[in-house]
């Protein structure tokens, strides 16, 4: 029989292992309660004996026992957690842990030291946190001492800050010195978007450890380039043109300086949008008719646009007994439009018009110079276009991607898309690949005679139907239909009538998401990669490296490919007409190299850890009690858990079998005796 102390035992470690079922122990634990409340009533001098006597009983039976664990001694765990992210190769770091290191395996005293490796990178940088909390996850707690994390604090994260079992306390030990030799470039103020046509206004500074000036380069994927000097720690506002809507890489660089730390944070790569505050249509319809209402119903839904929309409803040399001053219209303000507000508009759109009368020859030259300077012209022809007073016969015409042919086809045909519509970006979504196009019908044609552009639709046997061709700084389209109004009322089926309408104008406003040629460049560990998107497939890239080497790829059909280069830093590809840049290698790690004691603080804190350099020494490991001080200014403290391995469990009567007979009989005896007198 086990040997337990001679003291009130813990009632923690107390159990019950009754003799009968714990119902039957119930029904006699409820029979004695109302054998006990009887006597009360009947002999209330009998009533204490026989109700003691009965509780022992009971207590017999129910069986209580102590138990008692026996263990094997086991040593405390000291969790050494070594950061192996790219920023601890900077200087003397892994010199510095690995040291440590050594000194903390010399010691015993009862501690298993464990080491694990933390730090994995991504394109943001690492998660330290991510990975001290999985290590602190896979460790023993019950035999947890302490948390040393040997890092120089360079994370994207943070711990939980209550990470670990309570009295247990994690300790950061920085590598790094406090103040390395560096220069860094910081971007500090980048406008979300900028208006094109103007600039936008960033401010940066480098930041470096020896004072002086030296150039700062600006590249953008525009071709733009420009050097200017700055001063060392000083903020300095740049003008970077942004001549067209959409993304705008913006590469900047400063040298590096001798005795650096790393160059890898001396370049910064961002990201401008250029945007249109808002876009102008005007639409003119030289008759009202059907088509008229889905030009408006579309504009109208597109909140950056600003339509003005002019039908003509009566010439003036139309004959109406009507006074003037009974009619409801106002005259057409050609002059307005077409000479004092002509710059103002995007896209001019001219939907059945063969009203030239109206106009003087002046005006159409000047949309043609408008166009041609970076506005937008689109004609939907029907069959005035072949009329003398047809727009094909103005100054119009030569700007115009067809000429009128004489005659209309009139009978019902199927819209379909042209090879050129199957990979042009206006049109190759609207099918799905590998399938015709199932649409419903149109029931007229204009028959023009293409000229030039990109021929996206075409009607019965090949007709030109949607038209596409960019004249100077200018984009033109021409559309041979009035009919794609049918497929809004589904009068012979439906089509994707808002779609394609609303793809058309935003090509032909320059909206840079559905250019022809595409080139989309990701920068990853070690690698680049190049996806191009254009009408005639780009063959071929050239890379330009950090140190300015040059090297010509070539692209697959498909327009992707991996190409696997060497060092880290910023990357730039041309192909076609399009420039990008990349980042290769995970530049966040190294934006900002000083070691920071802020990413673990609130974790160590929340412990009762302490923070320590490694630069001024190695902090003296002490043995505590899971209530003491953890930390001192040169020493961490490392738990006595006393925890180890479960051998047996001791299992000890509460109540000694003779101890509980000899009680019972004396209860027994003392109320027979009490009882017969």
């Amino acid at each position: 029989m086990p040997n337990f102390p001679s003291v009130i035992p813990d009632l923690s470690d107390l159990v019950f292992a009754p003799a009968i079922p714990l119902w039957l122990l119930g029904v006699a634990a409820a029979l004695l309660v109302a054998f006990l409340v009887f006597t009360l009533l009947r002999a209330p001098r009998h009533a204490l004996l026989r109700g003691l006597a009965g509780f022992v009983i009971l207590a017999i039976l129910a069986n209580p026992a102590i138990e008692h664990e026996r263990r094997e001694a086991a040593d405390d765990i000291g969790l050494l957690l070594v950061d192996t992210s790219g920023s601890m190769a900077i200087g003397e770091r892994q010199a510095q842990v690995e040291a440590a290191l050594e000194t903390l395996r010399a010691r015993g005293d009862g501690i298993e030291w464990q080491v694990r490796r933390i730090g994995a990178e991504d394109r943001e940088g690492t998660r330290l946190g991510t990975g001290i909390e999985a290590a602190v996850a896979a460790a023993e707690s019950r035999r947890l001492g302490a948390v040393l994390v040997f890092s120089d604090g360079v994370s994207r994260d943070s711990p939980a800050a209550r990470l670990l079992p309570a009295g247990v306390p994690l300790h950061h030990l920085v590598a790094g010195t406090r103040q390395p030799d560096d220069r860094r470039l910081v971007a500090r103020e980048v406008p979300p978007f900028t208006v094109a046509g103007t600039s936008a206004e960033l401010v940066v500074s480098v930041e470096d450890s020896v004072e002086g000036s030296m150039p700062l380069t600006i590249r953008t994927s525009a071709g733009y380039r420009k050097e200017t000097m700055v001063r060392a720690n000083e903020e300095v506002r740049l003008s970077v043109p942004v001549d067209r809507r959409g993304e705008l890489d913006v590469a900047l660089s400063v040298p590096v300086r001798s005795g650096e730390a790393t160059r890898l944070n001396n370049e910064q790569l961002l990201s401008l949008r250029g945007v249109t505050e808002r876009l102008s249509v005007l639409l003119v319809s030289g008759r009202p008719y059907p088509g008229g209402r889905v030009w408006r119903d579309l504009f109208k839904a597109d909140p950056n646009i600003d339509l003005v929309h002019f039908t003509i409803l009566r010439l003036p040399t139309s004959f109406d007994t009507t006074a003037p001053q009974d009619l409801a219209l106002i005259p057409f303000p050609v002059e307005e439009l077409f000479q004092e507000r002509l710059s103002d508009f995007d896209l001019i759109i001219f939907d059945r018009f063969d009203l030239t009368p109206l106009m003087s020859p002046i005006y159409f030259h000047n949309i043609a110079q408008r166009m041609r300077a970076g506005g937008g012209l689109l004609v939907v022809a029907g069959p005035e276009f072949d009329g003398r007073d047809s727009l094909g016969f103005t100054d119009l015409a030569p700007v115009l991607p067809a000429q009128p042919a004489g005659g209309e086809y009139r009978q019902d045909f199927r819209p379909q898309l042209s090879p050129d519509g199957r990979r042009h970006p206006v049109t190759r979504t609207l099918v799905p690949a590998g399938r015709d196009a199932d649409w419903g019908a149109w029931g007229s044609l204009a028959e023009v005679t293409r000229r030039g552009g990109d021929m996206l639709m075409t009607g019965p046997g090949g007709r030109p139907l949607l038209l596409l061709d960019r004249e100077g700084e200018g984009r033109v389209g021409l559309i041979a239909s009035t009919d794609i109004w049918w497929w809004s009322r589904s009068v012979e089926g439906a089509g994707p009538h808002s779609e394609l309408l609303r793809r058309v104008a935003h090509w032909l406003m320059q909206e840079p998401d559905l250019d022809e040629e595409q080139l989309h460049v990701e920068g990853g560990p070690g690698e680049l990669r190049i996806d191009s998107d254009s009408m005639v497939p780009l063959t071929g890239a050239s890379i330009t490296g950090p140190g300015g080497d040059r090297q010509d790829v070539s692209l697959p059909e498909s327009g992707e490919r991996t190409v696997e280069v060497g060092a880290a830093g910023l990357y730039e590809v041309a192909a076609g007409q399009r420039r990008r840049f990349a980042l290769v290698g995970n530049i966040q790690e190294f934006r900002r190299i000083a070691p920071d004691e802020e990413a673990l603080a609130p974790a160590v804190e929340a412990s009762g850890g302490g923070t320590f350099w490694l630069e001024d020494g190695i902090p003296d490991i002490r043995r505590t009690d899971i209530d003491d001080r953890a930390a001192g200014t040169d020493w961490a403290g490392l738990v006595r858990r006393e925890a180890g391995a479960l051998i047996a469990v001791d299992t000890a009567p509460l109540i000694p079998a003779w101890a509980a007979l000899v009680t019972l009989l004396a209860l027994l005896g003392g109320a027979w005796w009490r009882e017969r007198k």
